[in-house]
């Protein structure tokens, strides 16, 4: 009935900070476990001795996997009373029960009053956990010995004992509340009609299920899971969210859950959002309405019906009212993810698939999140209506960007007859959180000499070109780059899909164009090799291409490079020199092109881990022997940092550079190691806010156009108000 290691503990914090132990009882590993649980006596002997087990630990919830079932602790109140009672009650039943083998002078001979003795008083260890079991045992025995009349002395002496131990046993349980529950569970007809016995009265009024309609990532926990980190999201934090490592796995458990208030019955709080749910119609509008826009139009109906019929804390009910919200319009499972801006790409390979996640810190993640085929026709019905595309066998796929106040995200839907399990879903977020190159330096992406180097050059306007393979981080590093590029250039972006930064807000430059995308390209003014060849006309000072996909967009990049605009760009490769190949052979570069592109950064990514492994220029003394690429920087995995392999002044492009600059070798390393021990520096410091981290590199780029020496003393200074501690 009880099998090892069913139960477990583990610990989580709540919302409040404090931490909370949750025993777990693993009803999957029961070979009853298809049985009612209410029902079933295995079932409730099994909890009341796990129970029994751990009566004197502190715990604040009881949580039956298997069951969905969740027992708030201050609810078996009842079992604990009587657990305190149950080593003075098997002491005193065990008496009576050893009183005839012991003390009974008659002892071979079958007792003259009981004669099934044997059967009448004993008690299985497992039936004492059972505290309704044993008071209707001892009110069995109690009528049967009131029947009989005794003559014999001897026998009048042991009756007596046992009648007397009997009336005080059972006075202890006549005070017991969970003897007090029983009898008026007796004494109510209704309850005979609704439930099969006490036990199902009473666990199901102490518990309550968790129904999918609260759970939107769960999973099967079990004592091999441990918890890494809990978060909060959406509006006044109605989501939390959970993140669980699994051993001998890579990929971690994504868990969400939706709080209306710390401590709450969130059963409650379900059936409330249902009845909000309920009695809210269907909006009819003749036109298209932005998202945003609907779910403030339904949030503000619910709220009505909220205010009329119930009474909370205005928090409360605006997270009831925004869970009600999304329910109403079907977005209730995939909102927390779309919001979620540590999650970088959310995953759907097939209808029966469950969604896996990126996630920015904890890498590939999954959930048990399922769409059925309700969900799915919805999906595809929103990107069709917003998107204004068809989405059928003839046009099999669909990618579309939707941006609003909640989220920035762009859906690739693909279909029959493309998808072999007719359908698959790809969301790649576009507002993911801004990691800054200090952010980089943290995670180990590159060193402070090498980000010194590259800012050195960003301010001269040297090319970077970023290339790696997919979700290597490639974006993320140009724009954290990006921001550090002094306040005062003009800055035009030409991208498929926006992945660049706003930053109006920081008093930027920036002129944006979107490029129409692979799947749309009838308007052909519009491509993005057109747009890249307007800028000529635009007058840049850096011009931020995003990801180069086609050779006619890499022709209009060389095009622009020879002219003399230089920049940020991606494309995707396995390794320097296969971009090198996919430009000469794939795109049918002219190899002389190449020079154009001063330095070239390869990203890889391992595991979780994004870095750059190398950093390279373009090479002019070798390319007659088909070697292009020269590196500078190399990581080294065996010793986990990166090798300088020339002297920084000596670079190409840095002796380009010195045609048209004064720069002395001196000069030069007053630069670099200033910016070296500024890098540095920022790397140990703690979060720096990005206002406040572009505001710095503001003045750090006015000074370095400005002196050396002021360059220094503002370092200086600025190294004095902040503390490593």
């Amino acid at each position: 009935m009880i099998l090892k290691n069913l139960s477990y503990f583990q610990e989580r914090e709540n919302l409040d900070g404090i931490k909370e132990a949750i025993l777990f009882i693993d009803c999957n590993k029961c070979l009853k476990k298809d049985k009612n649980f209410f029902k079933n006596e295995d079932c409730r002997y099994c909890l009341l001795s796990i129970l029994f087990k751990n009566k004197n630990k502190k715990i604040n919830e009881i949580s039956l996997l298997g069951k969905d079932i969740t027992i708030e602790y201050h609810n078996v109140k009842l079992f604990l009373e009587y657990f305190k009672k149950l080593k003075k009650v098997k002491k005193i039943n065990k008496k009576i029960e050893e009183i005839k083998n012991k003390k009974c002078n008659y002892g071979e001979f079958k007792c003259k009053f009981f004669p099934s003795f044997s059967s009448t008083y004993k008690i299985q260890d497992f039936e004492y956990y059972d505290p309704i079991l044993v008071y209707r045992l001892l009110i069995k025995r109690d009528i049967r010995s009131e029947n009989n009349i005794i003559f014999d002395p001897i026998c009048q002496k042991c009756y007596k004992y046992i009648k007397n131990s009997e009336k005080y046993v059972l006075k202890l349980f006549e005070n017991l509340n969970v003897i007090k529950d029983f009898k008026a569970f007796q004494n109510n007809k209704t309850f005979a009609h609704k439930f099969t016995n006490f036990y199902e009265y009473i666990f199901s009024k102490f518990a309550y299920l968790k129904e999918k309609t609260h759970t939107y990532g769960n999973f099967c926990l079990n004592e091999n899971l441990s918890l890494l980190s809990e978060y909060r999201i959406g509006e006044d934090d109605v989501f939390q969210i959970q993140i669980y490592r699994t051993p001998f796995e890579y990929e971690k458990r994504y868990f969400v859950k939706f709080y209306s208030k710390e401590n709450e019955n969130t059963d409650y709080s379900e059936k409330i959002i249902n009845d909000l749910i309920q009695n809210i119609e269907v909006k009819e509008f003749n036109q298209i309405i932005p998202l945003e826009t609907l779910i403030e139009i339904y949030k503000d109906e619910i709220l009505k019906n909220l205010n009329l019929k119930y009474k909370f804390s205005k928090i409360v009910k605006r997270r009831i009212t925004y869970l009600a919200t999304l329910k109403k319009l079907n977005l209730d499972k995939l909102f927390p993810l779309l919001i979620d801006n540590s999650i970088e790409e959310i995953f759907l390979d097939s209808p029966n698939d469950e969604i896996y996640i990126n996630h920015q810190k904890f890498g590939r993640c999954r959930t048990s999140i399922r769409f059925n085929l309700k969900d799915i026709e919805r999906l595809k019905t929103l990107i069709r209506l917003y998107s204004g595309k068809r989405l059928d066998f003839m046009n099999p796929q669909i990618k579309f960007v939707i941006k609003n106040k909640f989220f920035n995200c762009r859906f690739a839907i693909d279909i029959d007859p493309i998808q072999i399990n007719g359908f698959a879903l790809d969301i790649r977020k576009l507002n993911k959180n801004v990691l800054t190159l200090q952010d980089l330096l943290k995670c180990d992406t590159l060193d402070p000499l090498m980000a010194a180097f590259l800012y050195f050059n960003l301010l001269r306007r040297i090319n970077i070109t970023v290339t790696g393979e997919t979700d290597t981080g490639k974006t993320t590093l140009i724009n954290a780059l990006d921001l550090l590029v002094p306040k005062e250039f003009r800055k035009i972006y030409v991208e498929n899909i926006t992945e660049s930064l706003n930053q109006n807000e920081f008093g930027k430059h920036q002129l944006k164009y979107k490029a129409d995308s692979l799947e749309d390209l009838i308007r052909q003014n519009y491509s993005k090799s057109n747009l890249i060849k307007t800028l000529l006309h635009r007058t840049p000072d850096i011009i931020y291409l995003g990801e180069i996909l086609t050779k006619e967009e890499t022709e209009a990049l060389f095009h622009c490079l020879a002219a003399g605009l230089k920049g940020f760009q991606t494309i995707h490769a396995n390794d320097i020199e296969s971009l090198i190949h996919r430009f000469l052979y794939h795109f049918k570069i002219n190899k002389s092109c190449l020079f154009d592109l001063d330095l070239i950064i390869l990203m890889k990514k391992e595991f979780n881990k994004r870095r750059i492994v190398s950093l390279v220029e373009i090479d002019k003394s070798n390319s007659e022997n088909g070697k292009f690429d020269s590196p500078i920087f190399q990581y080294s995995p065996k010793f986990k940092k990166w090798k300088l392999l020339k002297n920084l002044f000596n670079t190409g492009v840095i002796s380009e550079l010195r045609k048209y600059e004064d720069l002395s070798l001196n000069k030069f390393n007053i630069f670099i190691n200033l910016y070296h021990d500024i890098f540095e520096f920022i790397s140990k410091l703690k979060k720096i806010e990005i206002n406040e981290l572009i505001e710095l590199f503001h003045r750090i780029s006015y000074y370095s156009f400005n002196s050396i020496g002021s360059l220094k003393d503002f370092w200086d200074n600025w190294k004095k108000t902040r503390s490593l501690n």
